[in-house]
Formats: C-alpha cells, structure tokens, sequence
C-alpha cells in the first residue's frame, strides 16, 4: 500500500488566505466586512472540503488575516458593516441608509443578486448603474423593509455551502423576503458562530496530520521590493521607479520574523512553509526565508521560466528545486498556473462534472510524461477565498468530487509540501529571477506614478526610525504602523490596471497607518498626506482630431498636409515627478478618416535595424485591440484583419472602425507602450488612456465641411 502511494504523482494543493488590515487607527472597529463575510464563505468551506474528502492539503494564513480573525471573533460587531446591519429599519438614519445603498450590493450581481427576486428588485429600485443620484432617489423609495430585506440578502448571500446545511439558516435562504430584525440577528449569530470556530478547527485539522498551514509575511508586503525596489529591475526601467529608492533589508527579515512568531502564536508550531506575498521572491528574499527558518516556499512556473536552471523541457517545473549546490536547504516549488487558473477562473462557468473530468485528464497526462522523475509533483496554488463567489454553488460540487476522485485515483495523490519534502528528491538552480506571479514582474506594485509616490510616502515615513534609538519605546509602536502600510494591498489598488468601489477607502487606510507612525515617534506627518494619493483614472487628453484625413500608410512623410487635421501629443508636455532626461518617442499622432482609424508614431530618433524595441498601441472601443509592431523601421507593409501598419521612418497604422469596434459617434481610447526585451521604457499617456470621439457623418458634413 504504502509503495503503491510512492508510485502516485503527488499532487500538492494550496490555498492562500488573507484579507489586509483594515483596521484604521482612532476607529472602534475595521471599516471593511471582508474578514467576517469571507469567513462564512471560502474560510469555512475550504475546511469542510477537507473535512469530508480526507484529502491532504495545504492552506496558507497570512498572520494579518489571523489577526483580523481574532478580532472578529472576540467583537460584535466585528466591522461597520455589521454595526449597522443590527440597527433596526425604523432607527436608521440618513447616511446609514445610504450606506446600505451603497454597500450591500458588493457581491457577484450575476450568482447572487440576478437570481434572487427580491434581491434584483431591490437593486432595480436603487439603480443598477450605481451612482449618486440613483442613491438620493432611493431614500425616498425604500421602505423599511426594504432596508431589512436588503441587510438580511446581503449577510445571507455571502454564506458558503457549509451554511446552508444548517437547518435555520436554509430556512431563512427559502424566506427570501419579509425579514425581521430578529431574523438578521440570527444570521449574524450564525456568522459569529463561525469565527469563533474557525481557526480551532483548522488547528484540529492540522495537529491530526490532514492538512498543512504555512505562512506569508507579516502585512503581505512584497519582500523583494522592501530589500531594494529596485529590484524591479529590468522588467521596469529605472527612470520609471521612484525615487529615492526604498531599500531595507532589514524589513524583510522584520515582516518574516513577525510571520513566524504570529504562526507559533495561533498554530503552536513554527512554519514549515512560505507562500510570498503575491508569490514575489528574490535570490536575497530567498536566501533570508532559509535563515527565518523556512524549509520550503512557492511560487510561479513563470519564475521558474525566466531563471537559470538545469531543465528546459515543459516539465520543467513538475519537480522541486534547490538554490546552488547546497546538501540542504531550503525547496522551491512552482506552481501550475493553468491548472491553477482553471479553477480560480474557467471552471465557475462550466458544468461541474465537465471540469472535473479535464481536470483530472491533465493531471493524467502529467503522469504520464514524468513517470521515471525522482521528485516529481504538480502545484496547484491559488486564491483560497475569492473565486468562489462566482460558483453558483459557492465550488461544492466542484471541488468534493476533485478531492474525492483524485483521494481514490490509483495515479495521483493529495499531498501537502511537508509530506512531499520526504522524497528528497529535487533538482538544483543558480539563478532565481526577482518576479510575482503575475507576468514574474512586479508592475502591479511599482511603477506606476500613484504607485511610485506611495511607495514614495512610505520611504519617508520610514526614515522617522532612523531617528529613533534602539531601546526608544516609541520604535516599536511606530513600527507596528509602518508594517501595515507596507502590506502589498494598497499598491494593488493605486494606480492602473485595476479599478475597485473601495479605492478611496484602501487610500485612506494607507494614509492613516503612515500618519500614525509620525504620530508614535512625536512627529507632525507630512500635509501632503491629507490629500488622497489614489486619482480616478482620467484620460490625460480629450483632444479632439480637427477633421478627416487620408493620409498614405508607408511610414514616410509623403507630404506635410496628409496630417493636418489629426491630434499631436507630445511626450514632454506630461511632467513627473520623477522627470525624464530623455523619451523614445518624439511624438503620437491620431485622427480619423471615412472608415478607418488612423496612428503615426514618431523616433526621437532613427529606428534602427538591430533594435529589439516594440512598440504596442491597444486601442479600445466596444473590442480592444493590441498591436506588437518592431521599432526597427524594416517591416514590409502589412495588411490583415482590418488593420494595416509599416514600420520605416515611423510607424503608420490605420485599423477599419468595424474591427476596432469603434461605431460613428462612439468613444475610442488608445495608449502606447514601449517595451524591449519586455522591459517597459515608455506609457503614453503615463496614466490612463486617449480618448476621442468617432464623429457621426452628420456631424463631420455640418462642423468640418468647407
């Protein structure tokens, strides 16, 4: 038997959990519900697939989501949303009811609200295009019942699968309207009854030797970025980094130090495993994870990818590494990341059954090519939390019939990454490349201007330290601010390329931690941060083309006329912070003609045949479109697909309205990127995008006829 599960490619889940501090200093409660609502969803439901399946797994808590857990647990109300969800109908005051208006509809329309009756009329009443207006006329709409219908649905609505086995909880899910306030309390006692639970029952779990639970840093802060962030070199070029730059070593070892500590506190073990905020490491992150104690961490099959290593076949990453020719050390895994996608993505939109069948097909076929692999092993890591909401059935039946199929499956096997570590087996690397697990780069968190003076503010807050003495009291108290600004959430959020409903409210927290840690050391915080860092993304531009061209695509200056009429940007006219001594464009050009869309990207200087510069224009209507052309001024006209561009003395492009999906009278946008060796050099405009209007005929014959 035992030789039997030897012979089984191991198969080596896990699930990552957290949620960022969103307890803002002089509140009396977190502002955000996420903790408490993602408790009765994902938390307790990942824990019943364990539960049942008997398969092993490993789930990583992230120490501030631990914290937050407690806090919940030991306080009623555990979050505004709560506080107000207790307060009857009748006694709700004007900016709480607005609130609700504004908040209780923070779950996946589609699953959650579109099939509820009640659920979709109330959201109907308020205005499904959300917005301040929809709101003050609501107020006046809404009855008392309809705000109790409407907390009792939203409280209801993010309960997991788990609960809807407890019998007064399905009964008050086929109430579906009516509500009183004695039935949202006992909605709220059954969330309470859960977080009381939550983490003694993994506890349990875990000391029975079924599951595993690792550990992330302390406030989820990308460490590579805390020792220098410069080490987003070269996937972005220094001058697009802020500066000074943020460089302190010794906060990495501070935030592992406090994971692990936090870890004992809860789990009364030290971790076995790391799991790298956003699966961001380093060759010194690495090498500081070791000496913290760790024996082994993940990350993504794209780090893998653009690292020095021994293999360079597709299976590269179905093994485990060791960093140089050490006899121990610490293991590298790297994760899976279709088959991690898959369910955090594809499978909530296909049948059940249907996924768990290509699911295990795959996982077969691995098998297949790595039998004979001393160590071999597949990591599945992804999001414990949030792809669920978008499961009708919360991922029920998805993932009991995985973990059931793949417990008796006689090829493959759950295990988790301590078990697996037994093996011994494992191949080596000199060189781990600095990246996440998004695109093995760290733009989401750098590089972007709101991004920048963020990290920016936080660099200058830091400082305060090093005026503080060792044994100064007021260290510690400052520190423990400073660690919750440098969680990587709120760099997530500022700036492109996502967009939230909560932004300002991610803003203000960040703001608040830093001045709280002035405010610690005696210091007056900065004025600057009383204003909010986070921007809404506006076009930099509305400049509108003159009139219609017909300019010839050959990448020539055919004659001065053929564009006059369309719109000139000029990159200098965009002022940073930062400043640029140079640019690589010279400047954009864009106007419109009959039926086409038209672009003439300028050098600042000669394009030259050896460059491996790309420029890529995405343009957006009711499509989007990128194109990747070379800078290097030797492509042959092309046409395809509506499109045609060459590349000689500059860059022309013409894109047909109907490819674009940019209808007369619709809106376009466009940026333009400069990239080499997928280094990002230039963004045009820095932030956002171009916008412009595609004129109706009738309105080019009435305002550009002559």
């Amino acid at each position: 038997m035992v030789s039997a599960r030897l012979d089984r490619l191991p198969i080596l889940f896990l699930w990552h959990h957290h949620q960022p501090f969103y307890h803002a200093p002089e509140a009396e409660r977190p502002v955000m519900p996420w903790v408490r609502l993602h408790a009765v969803r994902g938390y307790v439901d990942m824990l019943t697939v364990a539960r049942e399946t008997g398969a092993a797994m490993t789930f990583n808590f992230t120490p501030a989501l631990l914290e937050q857990l407690a806090f919940a647990s030991d306080n009623d109300p555990a979050d505004e949303f709560e506080r107000i969800s207790r307060i009857p109908a009748r006694d709700l005051t004007e900016e709480e009811k607005k609130f609700l208006l504004m908040n209780f509809f923070s779950i996946n329309w589609s699953v959650h609200v579109k099939g509820n009756a009640r659920y979709e009329s109330l959201l109907t009443k308020c205005g499904d295009h959300v917005s301040e207006s929809s709101f003050r006329a609501a107020l006046t709409d809404f009855s008392a019942q309809d705000y109790t219908d409407l907390i009792a649905l939203f409280n209801l609505a993010w309960i997991g699968f788990t609960g809807r086995k407890d019998a007064v909880i399905v009964g008050l899910m086929n109430k579906k309207r009516d509500y009183s306030s004695e039935d949202i309390q006992f909605i709220l006692e059954y969330h309470h009854q859960v977080l009381g639970s939550i983490l003694k029952d993994y506890r349990d779990l875990k000391e029975k030797g079924r599951i595993e639970i690792s550990t992330s840093p302390f406030s989820h802060a990308i460490l590579p970025l805390l020792f220098d962030s410069f080490s987003a070199t070269p996937d972005i070029a220094r001058h697009l980094l802020p500066r000074p730059e943020y460089r302190h070593p010794e906060d990495v070892d501070r935030q592992l130090k406090m994971a692990v500590n936090k870890h004992r506190e809860v789990w009364g073990d030290v971790p076995q495993g790391l799991w790298p905020s956003e699966g961001s490491v380093s060759e010194e992150v690495l090498q500081r994870a070791e000496a913290a104690g760790f024996r082994w961490l993940a990350t993504d099959q794209g780090i893998l990818e653009r690292s020095e290593r021994t293999r360079t076949d597709t299976t590269a990453h179905f093994v485990s590494y060791q960093y140089k020719a050490k006899s121990a050390g610490i293991r590298i895994y790297f994760r899976d990341r279709a088959l991690a996608d898959a369910i955090g993505f594809r499978y909530a939109s296909m049948p059940p059954e249907e996924s768990v069948n290509e699911f295990v097909t795959h996982l077969e076929r691995i098998e297949e090519g790595t039998r004979g692999v001393g160590g071999r092993c597949v990591v599945i890591a992804l999001d414990g939390e949030n792809p669920w909401e978008s499961y009708t059935d919360g991922g029920e039946k998805l993932l009991l019939t995985l973990f059931q199929k793949l417990e008796s499956h006689p090829r493959l096997i759950p295990q988790t990454f301590s078990e697996h570590m037994r093996t011994g087996s494992r191949e080596r690397i000199t060189r781990l490349h600095a990246g996440s697990w998004i695109d093995s780069n760290f733009r989401i968190w750098i590089g972007d201007p709101q991004k920048n003076q963020a990290w920016i503010e936080l660099g200058r807050a830091r400082r305060i330290l090093d005026d503080l003495n060792v044994g100064d009291s007021r260290r510690e108290a400052c520190w423990s601010w400073l660690l919750r600004a440098q969680g990587s959430d709120w760099f997530w959020w500022y700036g492109e390329p996502f967009s939230s409903a909560y932004k300002h409210h991610f803003d203000l927290l960040f703001r608040s931690f830093l001045k709280a840690a002035y405010a610690e050391a005696g210091r007056q915080a900065p004025p600057g941060l009383d204003l909010p860092i986070a921007q809404p993304i506006k076009p930099e531009r509305r400049l509108q083309p003159a009139y219609p061209i017909t300019p010839t695509i050959d990448g020539r200056d055919t004659s001065f006329y053929e564009w006059v009429g369309a719109c000139r940007i000029d990159p200098r006219q965009f002022g940073t912070t930062m400043g640029r001594a140079e640019h690589s464009l010279k400047c954009v050009n864009y106007g419109f003609g009959d039926s086409e869309l038209f672009f003439r990207i300028e050098p600042a200087q000669t394009l030259h045949p050896q460059t491996t510069a790309i420029l890529r224009l995405h343009v957006l209507g009711q499509d989007q479109i990128t194109l990747e052309i070379p800078f290097n001024g030797q492509s042959m006209p092309v046409t395809q697909n509506g499109i045609r561009w060459v590349s000689d003395e500059t860059i022309e492009i013409a894109i047909r309205h109907d490819h674009g999906g940019v209808p007369r009278g619709g809106e376009c946008q466009f940026w333009v990127e400069m990239t080499d060796e997928n280094i990002l050099l230039e963004k045009l405009p820095p932030a956002g995008a171009f916008h412009f209007i595609l004129p109706t005929s009738e309105t080019v014959a009435a305002n550009w006829m002559v």
